[in-house]
């Protein structure tokens, strides 16, 4: 009985804490991740302009995929890894993005143009 009185409180926190973590690790493996949060967006809900400052010497694709890791790209012969999607807002068929640099449209790729930590960079969903 003395055992019990003694221990009671630190056994108590371990279990607790054995809950929690049971808890967290049925959440992560239940956690929706990428386009899964996609499936059901209306593309009229989703934004058509993305925005955000450059960081020196990393790409303005790395920059867009870190801030927005819901990009999607494809790869063409001839033009490299382009910009399909962001956050969920695919191109349609007559749409694509377009890449600017300080308010002027990029001649370069944005996984070729280094960015500097004075650039903005801005994405417009654009028509045909």
């Amino acid at each position: 009985m003395e055992f019990l009185k003694r221990f009671r409180i630190p056994l108590l926190s371990v279990l607790v804490i054995v809950a929690l973590a049971g808890v967290g690790a049925y959440a992560y493996q239940n956690r929706t991740v990428g386009y899964k949060d996609c499936v059901n967006v209306n593309a009229q809900s989703v934004a058509t302009t993305f925005t955000y400052a450059g960081k020196d010497e990393k790409t303005a694709l790395a920059l867009l995929k870190e801030k927005y890791p819901k990009t999607s790209t494809k790869t063409a012969e001839g033009l490299g890894e382009y910009v399909t999607g962001i956050n969920c807002r695919e191109a349609s068929s007559t749409e694509y993005w377009q890449f600017f640099v300080n308010g002027t449209s990029s001649e370069i790729g944005a996984g070729t143009y280094t960015t500097k930590s004075a650039d903005t960079l801005e994405w417009k969903l654009t028509s045909f």
